[in-house]
């Protein structure tokens, strides 16, 4: 009995792992094509697999915001789970500046996957987008328990911490959802390192938090951002930002 267990967790790992593969593989796909026009056989040539064998694991194209969500999810649960742990070990500086930087790496690492989010969302069920909304929610209640703890500490000052919650989440996906403004100025690790002071400074509810003199950034003027923008647009017009996105208006429903 114990070897036939070990036999069946072996297979359900094994499975498990071959549909974090496949999701990863869909959901580069859908970035580069959008969703709409990316279909089944695409994302099976893909993996290098079969279509029968991709309809293995799943019933249609529209299992994966599901199997999407349920990534983040236990991305997020990871990240909360750290973070909570040591809410009543660390100060609240510490933890926030903490919580931020894993945040912003979490959010690096499932790039394709916040922008499929951001993108499609508009076009899904209200029960496909229920729990990455759930998920969603649980982050910002983790930087809001981090700045009431630190509120109630006195240590920070912020007049309304659900706000400071939301605005800290945003700034750690705009590396994300707006990288074209920020790869131009910033390294992954400029742009972490300055999150984290400006969530302390949001925190503070001050302005006596500077920016480290050692980290150093080009200036850059509008014109020049449109330009880098555009040649970026131009390098990948199927990407990011183009009407890959949308859905089509003929009969309304997606290609399989």
């Amino acid at each position: 009995m114990a070897k036939k267990s070990e036999k069946t967790r072996k297979s359900t790992k094994y499975a498990n792992d071959r549909l974090q593969q496949i999701s990863k593989v869909a959901a580069s796909l859908f970035f580069k094509k959008g969703y709409w026009r990316t279909t089944t056989k695409e994302i099976a040539e893909a993996c290098n697999i079969s279509v029968g064998t991709l309809y293995y694991y799943i019933k249609s194209k529209d299992d994966f915001p599901r199997m999407f969500s349920k990534i983040q999810t236990s991305d997020v649960s990871k990240w909360e789970r750290e973070v909570r742990k040591d809410m009543d070990n660390m100060e609240p500086e510490e933890l926030l500046r903490k919580a931020v930087r894993e945040y912003i790496y979490l959010v690096d690492l499932r790039e394709n996957l916040v922008h499929f989010w951001y993108n499609i969302s508009p076009y899904l069920e209200l029960t496909q987008l229920e729990d990455i909304v759930n998920t969603v929610l649980r982050v910002i209640a983790t930087f809001k328990d981090i700045l009431d703890r630190g509120v109630k500490s006195g240590q920070f000052k912020t007049f309304d911490t659900l706000l400071a919650a939301i605005n800290i989440d945003m700034m750690c996906i705009s590396w994300v959802l707006r990288g074209w403004n920020l790869y131009p100025a910033y390294t992954f690790e400029q742009y972490a390192a300055a999150c984290e002071q400006f969530a302390i400074l949001i925190a503070r509810n001050s302005d006596n938090l500077k920016i480290p003199d050692s980290v150093k950034y080009k200036k850059i003027e509008a014109e020049e951002l449109k330009e880098i923008w555009d040649r970026e647009r131009q390098k990948r017009p199927g990407g990011l930002g183009s009407e890959a996105w949308l859905r089509p208006d003929t009969k309304g429903k997606p290609t399989t």
